[in-house]
This record gives C-alpha cells, sequence and structure tokens, in this order.
C-alpha cells in the first residue's frame, strides 16, 4: 500500500483542479472558434450575394461584407490558436497527473 502525504495530497488536488480549468478554457476557445467561424462564412456568403450587382451602395455593402468575413476569419484563427494552447496544457496535465497515481510509480 502506498501512502501519500498531505502535501502530496495537497498538489495532487490542485493540479486536479488545474487540469479541469485547462479542459475549460478549450472548450470555451473552441466554442468561439465555432462562432467567429459561423460569422465569418455569414458575412462572406452575403458578400457573394451581392456580388455584381451596379449600385455603389451594393459593392460597398459587399466590401464591408468581405471586411467584416477577414476580421471574424482572424478571429477564428487566434480562437482556434488558445483553444489548441490550452488543450496541450489540459494534456500535459494530465499526462502528470497520471504519472502520480499511486501504484503506478
Amino acid at each position: 500500500m502506498v501512502t501519500i502525504s498531505n502535501g502530496e495530497q495537497d498538489y495532487g488536488a490542485w493540479r486536479t483542479e488545474q487540469h479541469r480549468r485547462a479542459q475549460a478554457h478549450a472548450f470555451g476557445w473552441a466554442e468561439r472558434a465555432t462562432t467567429e467561424y459561423g460569422q465569418a462564412i455569414q458575412h462572406e456568403d452575403q458578400a457573394r450575394a451581392r456580388q455584381g450587382h451596379d449600385h455603389a451602395w451594393q459593392r460597398d455593402r459587399m466590401a464591408e461584407e468581405r471586411r467584416l468575413a477577414e476580421f471574424h476569419g482572424v478571429r477564428t484563427t487566434e480562437a482556434l490558436r488558445l483553444a489548441t494552447m490550452w488543450a496541450d496544457v489540459a494534456q500535459a496535465l494530465a499526462d502528470g497527473l497520471a504519472g502520480r497515481q499511486p501504484g503506478r510509480g
């Protein structure tokens, strides 16, 4: 039987909580990336719908829709990077937790 000191238990509890938080951050940023991607697609679709119109205001609106699509595309990329970073942190913490299980020395 393996005995764990209070310090090791406290560290284990802290690490478990940090793992949970990292997972929550990864999930939150992945959701944000999905939302931003949906908005980018919506704006690009609206720009395409306005393509070929002769009215200046339609062309101006098309340009604005394309600008918004690009803006949300950049936000998608950044959110994906953060989701990946937090997923990597969660995985590293999970690997550390697995290595510290009693009897797995």
